[in-house]
């Protein structure tokens, strides 16, 4: 732990503590509107290398509206080059005993609007473009490989001791430290936790075939096996397995790797080869019993987290980061103070309803699809062919997929953000 006996001292109106996505992309929203803002990383600057060289090898499947935020945050031009359309969503149920022949149904966005559902996008690409953003925001201090060793409450908010020697102060700070969260530890605010006995291996191909644009999600007795549009001839794998198979999985030489991954693919996109780094990561599922308290309010996955089903995730993250920074974007421009505990209180129900209705889908659904059970088998063969033959349903599950059901923040419809 360092010294603080002579330490610096760093005033803002917001510290966020966690450097993430969400944490990036919230520094990013409030340093546009002119807020001065603390962000607190542990992870160190990333590098100019190529993204598939980076350490997270995982890409976001941002819908339309996360995209819309990140352009008002000024944090989208240059994901474009990198950024693949997603325009079909296909689900796939594998036979089962004397059933031949899988049962899949198409979700394509082209039935509901003129654009794709989203775009994909890898991590360190987004990454590197909300780090280069934040340096261009005169009131944005963004600390890198520095984590909080302490949190005290003070009478003009809370105090934070840094590892780098430093400490800080805010009105409001923000926990988006991941599901572990010291934030949310350090103020005592409950959560309820359970783990799934999966493991999410992540890993990019190229292949000889096109991908046409379409996602597909192929559901195993383990876990879906689910392929996604790179640029090119380029795709990212989720694959969610058996925690024990995952390890040896992992533990596999490249040849070997490769020939499982085209044993799941069964010739889909053509010839495979493995680029970039390989990566396993344990799915478990958190909701924080509540999302603020007094000076601090919770995002992204110190307040929930869901198992990696439908690209939820980062979206509903980002949807975090909307309503939160509409709100105290609009209590600056008031000249209201930005810990107001009715402002965090609307946060949390602005929020809750949405962040619990998903976990709960999220969780259902992983459940369900994730067993070798012949019922829940037939059940989802039925599911898919029902939603194949009845169009209206289908374009109700698509359009539920990508708004909230509270309505869209408006910082998630195409509004600027205006600099206080």
């Amino acid at each position: 732990m360092a010294d603080h006996t002579s330490q610096k001292q760093i005033v803002s109106q917001v510290q966020i503590v966690g450097g993430g996505l969400a944490g990036l992309s919230l520094a990013a929203a409030l340093g546009t509107a002119g807020i001065k803002t603390l962000l607190i990383d542990m992870e160190p600057e990333p590098s100019n290398t190529p993204f598939e060289e980076a350490k997270d090898n995982r890409t976001t499947a941002l819908i339309q509206n996360s995209i819309n935020l990140l352009n008002a945050c000024g944090a989208w031009s240059g994901c474009e080059d990198y950024a693949t359309a997603l325009t079909v969503m296909r689900i796939v149920n594998l036979p089962r005993g004397a059933q031949k022949y899988p049962n899949s149904t198409d979700f394509d966005s082209r039935e509901i609007e003129n654009s794709p559902f989203g775009f994909n996008v890898p991590n360190a690409v987004l990454r590197r473009i909300l780090f280069d953003r934040l340096a261009t925001l005169s009131s944005v201090t963004h600390l890198t490989s520095t984590k909080m060793d302490k949190m005290e409450q003070t009478p003009d908010g809370y105090q934070l001791l840094l590892s780098n020697g430093e400490s800080a102060t805010a009105t409001l700070t923000v926990g988006a430290d991941g599901k572990n969260s010291a934030c949310r530890k350090a103020v005592g605010i409950k959560s309820m936790s359970w783990p799934y006995p999966q493991t999410a291996i992540t890993c990019y191909i190229e292949h000889s075939k096109p991908h046409q644009n379409v996602s597909t999600e192929t559901h195993y007795p383990a876990g879906p096996f689910t392929l996604v549009p790179m640029m090119g001839k380029r795709s990212s794998i989720v694959w969610v397995e058996d925690t024990r198979l995952a390890k040896k999985y992992l533990a596999l030489d490249d040849a070997e790797f490769a020939q499982e991954l085209k044993n799941k693919i069964n010739g889909r996109l053509g010839t495979i080869k493995l680029f970039g780094k390989r990566g396993g990561f344990p799915i478990s599922a958190m909701l924080s019993d509540s999302f603020y308290t007094k000076d601090l309010a919770l995002i992204a996955e110190a307040a929930h987290a869901l198992p990696p089903i439908a690209a939820q995730g980062l979206n509903l993250s980002l949807r975090d980061v909307a309503v939160l920074a509409e709100l105290l974007i609009d209590q600056n421009k008031a000249g209201k103070p930005l810990n107001d505990i009715e402002l965090l209180k609307e946060y949390d129900r602005a929020r809750r309803f949405d962040v619990v209705s998903r976990l709960a889908a999220a969780d259902g659904l992983n459940r369900f699809a994730s067993n070798d059970s012949a019922i829940l088998h037939k059940v989802r063969d039925i599911g898919l062919s029902a939603v194949r033959n009845f169009s209206p349903l289908r374009h109700l599950m698509m359009k539920s997929g990508m708004t909230s059901p509270l309505g869209t923040p408006s910082l998630m419809s195409g509004k600027e953000i205006e600099r206080s």
